[in-house]
């Protein structure tokens, strides 16, 4: 902002005045620019209410700020000044009355903004010729002068629209044959004319937005304290399903397990593990001679559970171990049982046994079984945090069955291997059949051989399984 300087003994001219005076409108106006905007209009106060029981619409006093240009004719003894600047323009208070009709009408508020010399005054001027008497006006002709440069907001009501040169304010859509004038009727009929005062302005503290507040959108991965936008939350959504995964040990030809610390996403609130133990492999069938045959029984399978983890209250990583699938009987002139699944566990709170393997049996006879191989058992410590709703022994395997040995009309199979939740046991094997592998933590089959046939290899046991569902 410019500021005039002035001296003592110095005689200040009217310009000194005049310059002070559109420097101050100037900074004003850009201080309006720099917290409004630089084009506006907006405007502040100029309510419109009505009572109720009359065709009165009172506008209340406020005042419309706009892009002028600063001086278009000369300021006094100043000339023209085509910079622009924020003005404020005055709106007084004003009420409209409004004819009743029998049609219904709509009818507009606007405002015209003006700017206009006025207050004139008979001004009293010194007399350069004779210091002890004063002119009346500047030329000593009694003609007043203009004291005030007005910036005025004029409101009026029209039954059409405004034009560009003109502000809209309200619309009043008044009903056919009303008598009075009631509140819901009268609109804002510019959204972008009124701004919040600063004390309206949301806090920081507690704020509440109004409108269609906006934020950036977090990451997917996000579990801070920040917003959360709806299309954040929609990534949550989908029944807050986040992801499953699913795992499985190693196959019964390698042996051993698989260790893992199962590490559940930060986003994650509940996790719902299902986990099952190795299948035991099936019996194999060793070398039959006349009238004897050799079988094996199914493996049994692995034990299973489903389990609900409160992340909150355990954490987010546990220890899990997967036990590999048992290996089958690998049948030679003796006979030879299936090997049991590779146990699995969770923590030191859950322990699944592998199933049993399947037995072998070399004999004669009317008839002959090869046993089945149990379903692995399992050992749960209660725990916080963890629920175990299913805890279930796996399915035991089937016999092998065998008739007719000492006859022609030999009939006999290897044993069913063991099923598990939602996966099945190796199927039965006839005569001179190998076992059948079973799927993830089932039981494979026993392997059959008939009279006069060479051995047969029992089906593994699938591998213990983990499937992983997680809940934001």
């Amino acid at each position: 902002m410019d500021r005039v300087i002035v001296y003592p003994g110095q005689i200040v001219a009217d310009t000194d005045t005049l310059i002070a005076e559109r420097n101050t409108e100037q900074a004003v106006g850009q201080v309006l620019g720099l917290t409004m905007g630089e084009t506006g209009p907006y405007a502040s106060g100029l309510a419109a209410t009505c009572s109720g029981t009359d065709m009165v619409v009172s506008v209340a006093a406020g005042q419309i700020v706009a892009v002028a240009t600063t001086d278009p004719t000369a300021y006094g003894t100043l000339g023209t000044s085509s910079e622009s600047v924020m003005r404020q323009y005055v709106a007084p208070a004003t009420s409209f009355t409004i004819a009743a009709a029998a049609s219904a009408q709509t009818l507009y508020i606007s405002a015209t903004l003006s700017v206009t010399d006025t207050g004139a005054t008979l001004l009293r001027y010194a007399d350069v010729t004779d210091e002890t008497r004063t002119l009346s006006g500047v030329s000593n002709d009694g003609v007043s002068q203009p004291t005030l440069r007005a910036a005025v907001a004029t409101l009026t009501i029209s039954a059409t629209a405004s034009d560009t040169d003109i502000v809209p304010v309200w619309r009043v859509d008044v009903p056919a044959g009303a008598a009075a004038i009631t509140q819901d009727m009268i609109s804002l009929n510019n959204s972008n004319l009124f701004y919040p005062t600063i004390p309206e302005l949301a806090p920081t503290n507690s704020p509440v937005f109004t409108g269609i507040p906006q934020a950036p959108t977090p990451p997917s991965t996000d579990s801070s304290t920040r917003l959360a936008t709806t299309a954040f939350v929609t990534g949550w959504a989908a029944g807050n399903l986040l992801s499953q995964q699913h795992y499985t040990g190693p196959a019964a030809t390698d042996g051993g397990s698989t260790s893992m610390t199962l590490a559940l996403s930060s986003r994650c609130r509940i996790a719902i593990i299902e986990l099952c133990a190795g299948g035991g492999g099936g019996g194999g069938a060793a070398t039959a001679a006349a009238a004897t045959a050799g079988l094996g029984g199914g493996g049994g399978g692995g034990g299973y559970a489903r389990v609900i983890i409160n992340m909150s209250v355990f954490g987010t990583t546990v220890p899990i171990v997967l036990g590999c699938g048992g290996r089958g009987g690998q049948a030679s002139s003796g006979a030879m049982s299936g090997n049991n699944g590779g146990n699995s566990s969770m923590g030191s709170f859950l322990t699944l046994n592998g199933g049993v393997g399947g037995t072998s049996i070399l004999a004669g006879g009317p008839a002959i079984l090869a046993g089945a191989g149990r379903g692995g058992t399992f050992q749960f410590t209660s725990t916080s945090g963890v629920d175990a709703p299913v805890l279930s022994n796996g399915d035991g395997g089937s016999s092998g069955h065998a008739t007719g040995m000492s006859s022609d009309y030999f009939f006999g199979f290897g044993g069913k291997g063991g099923n598990a939740p939602g996966f099945a046991g190796g199927d039965e094997a006839g005569s001179l059949g190998a076992g059948n592998g079973g799927s993830p933590g089932c039981g494979g089959s026993g392997a059959c051989a008939g009279p006069n046939q060479s051995y047969q290899n029992g089906g593994d046991g699938g591998a213990g399984w983990m499937i992983v569902t997680q809940y934001g």
